[in-house]
């Protein structure tokens, strides 16, 4: 059986930050943000925007990194999610 794509992302945030990734941080929102400001004092700033904002039945939420000129995003109807598939980017391009 293959991995669903949040264990991919938390086995993901493990490899780049060890145990300091917050605890079901792909799953909640509130463990999503502490993960963010891990990344805030690791220089990146970090913004998150409801895409969907006056709508009543759709979601959809982008995360948003940036250092050093580069940025690294990602979409999703889940806020936590978005949150962590951008912080695996910009974790992964502050390494290359």
């Amino acid at each position: 059986m293959s991995e669903s794509i949040p264990e991919i992302l938390q086995r993901q945030l493990k490899q780049h930050l060890g145990e300091v990734v917050p605890t079901n941080a792909v799953y909640d929102i509130h463990a999503a943000l502490e993960l963010s400001e891990i990344l805030e004092a690791r220089g990146f700033s970090f913004q998150l925007k409801d895409l969907c904002a006056k709508s009543m039945t759709e979601t959809q939420w982008r995360a948003i990194f940036f250092k050093d000129d580069k940025n690294s995003s990602a979409d999703d109807p889940q806020s936590s999610v978005a949150v962590c598939m951008a912080a695996v980017d910009a974790l992964t391009n502050q390494n290359r």
